[in-house]
């Protein structure tokens, strides 16, 4: 059996208002992926996920930034 462990967060884009994050996350394979979250609202103040891309693997920060840049409407605003 594997021992896999939770990615690491490299990297946290986040909108003007903090209510919006995405996170770029290091796995320990080599690659990397990216996670979209939207702050609940009202009793549910916590992260809730919104788009996870960890299907789609790539192999450098950059890339995984650039496809969530592309893939993230807000974060071209």
């Amino acid at each position: 059996m594997t021992d896999q462990t939770e990615p690491e967060v490299v990297t946290s884009l986040e909108d003007d208002e903090g209510l919006r994050i995405v996170d770029i996350l290091s796995h320990t394979e080599g690659h990397f992926t990216y996670a979209e979250y939207h702050r609940g609202e009202g009793e549910q103040d916590d992260w809730q996920l919104v788009e996870d891309d960890a299907a789609k693997t790539y192999t450098t920060q950059f890339a995984a930034y650039t496809a969530a840049t592309r893939n993230v409407e807000w974060l071209m605003d």
